[in-house]
């Protein structure tokens, strides 16, 4: 992850770590990484704690620090496995969200439903409704993740995931 070492090297690895999570969490605004504690970066660390379920201190405490490098590993994870597809950038989607994001993660599941027979592919429309909403929790289920519907980074990064690979297949097949 970062050098933590030394105190400006720990707030600028805060602070860098905040910013790469700014890109799923909307709440959460994007801020340089100077190496200072100041008032934006407790903010952003009462933000992120609000949005993680954690006491909110502003205190980048043990937990707070874990709970971050956890979503920041899945983020950087989600990153690495795009291979040139557009990230849906307001994370978590659910019923009622619009837009390309809702758009790609619809085809994105319609490919993935030649392989998964008991997934009904949702309409392509750019609506995030309850046939999108069943499709996605039928592969939360599949992927050992809470069944909720909701299209949250980590759901995300295993559908992602698992059109990667099934493409890369099929490349390979078709080569």
């Amino acid at each position: 992850m970062y050098d933590v070492s030394d105190k400006k090297n720990a707030v600028r690895a805060l602070q860098k770590c905040l910013l790469e999570l700014s890109r799923v969490i909307p709440e959460l605004p994007s801020h340089p990484a100077d190496g200072v504690f100041s008032e934006a970066t407790r903010d952003d660390v009462m933000i992120y704690q609000a949005h993680a379920g954690l006491p909110v201190t502003g205190v980048a405490d043990a937990a707070t620090w874990a709970a971050i490098k956890r979503e920041y590993d899945e983020a950087i994870t989600i990153r690495e496995c795009e291979k040139g597809l557009p990230f849906p950038m307001t994370l978590p989607l659910g019923v009622g969200a619009r837009g390309t994001s809702v758009t790609l993660l619809q085809a994105v599941i319609s490919e993935l439903t030649e392989e998964y027979r008991s997934v009904p592919a949702p309409d392509v429309t750019g609506r995030y409704g309850s046939s999108t909403s069943y499709a996605v929790g039928l592969l939360q289920r599949r992927y050992g993740i809470n069944e909720t519907g909701v299209l949250d980074a980590a759901t995300w990064r295993r559908i992602l995931s698992d059109y990667t690979a099934r493409t890369k297949i099929s490349e390979t097949l078709h080569s």
